[in-house]
């Protein structure tokens, strides 16, 4: 099976100010990149850039849109093994500020203690693996 790319919104760097951090015209990237399933970006121009204004998202903003892109998008997926593809800052705030990274208990129950290696800051073209699970409110 062809490995499976898809561009998503929610899983990128922080936005706002920083040009460098804008997404390219959606058509030049499915012509530039034609194997990359461009569905879920909704508009041609990046409108989700400009979206805090004239300064740089905020930490909780960013934590926000990593929540979003597991819990409606991630978690939905049927493949079992999935690379997310990343900035670090967005990568660090998914970390910090959703995911719980405590160790596992011999007994594989969640401890009290943090794994650093999973909450520290991403090294440029660094690749870290996790499993995760998600936990779903009861009603």
């Amino acid at each position: 099976d062809p490995i499976l790319w898809i561009a998503h919104e929610g899983c990128r760097e922080e936005l706002g100010h920083l040009v460098c951090n804008r997404r390219r015209v959606r058509s030049e990237i499915a012509k530039d990149d034609p194997e990359i399933d461009l569905s879920l970006l909704t508009t041609e121009e990046d409108e989700v850039w400009m979206a805090p204004g004239n300064r740089r998202e905020g930490s909780l903003s960013m934590v926000d849109r990593a929540y979003d892109f597991l819990a409606e998008f991630l978690v939905q997926r049927p493949e079992r093994e999935i690379a997310v593809v990343g900035h670090s800052a967005w990568l660090f705030h998914m970390c910090n500020g959703v995911v719980d990274c405590r160790k596992r208990n011999a007994d594989g129950t969640i401890g009290e203690e943090e794994d650093g290696e999973l909450a520290k800051w991403f090294l440029t073209s660094e690749i870290r693996s996790m499993k995760m699970t998600f936990t779903l409110p009861k009603n």
